[in-house]
């Protein structure tokens, strides 16, 4: 089997339009009947530094999520060659009341 390179997208919206992208590549090795990639250790772009540090500045965790009902990230996984679509994420964010941490939801999104 071949190597397969892939493409990692990552889109940042805040109002529904798109402010910051950012796009990877790996390759991955293919072992055992599956493909492997490592993205490690990207770093965060200026424009989400500086979103986190001021929404860190809000007084208030009602305010924090007022900011962040209108962010979302989406990042798709596609293959370089191919343009298959082969992972598509979007991550909702919310300030988490719970003294247990941080909560998340996982939902799948299938076609008919």
């Amino acid at each position: 089997m071949e190597n397969m390179n892939i493409q990692c997208s990552t889109k940042v919206c805040s109002f529904g339009k798109q402010v910051v992208e950012k796009v990877e590549s790996d390759v991955g090795r293919y072992d055992s009947g599956r493909y492997l990639f490592r993205i490690q250790r990207s770093l965060m772009c200026e424009y989400m530094v500086n979103f986190i540090l001021k929404l860190k500045d809000l007084p208030e965790k009602a305010m924090m999520n007022s900011v962040l009902e209108n962010f979302t990230i989406l990042q798709v996984i596609s293959n370089r060659e191919t343009q298959e679509i082969l992972l598509c994420l979007a991550f909702v964010f919310e300030v988490s009341t719970s003294d247990h941490g941080a909560q998340h939801h996982v939902y799948r999104l299938v076609k008919d």
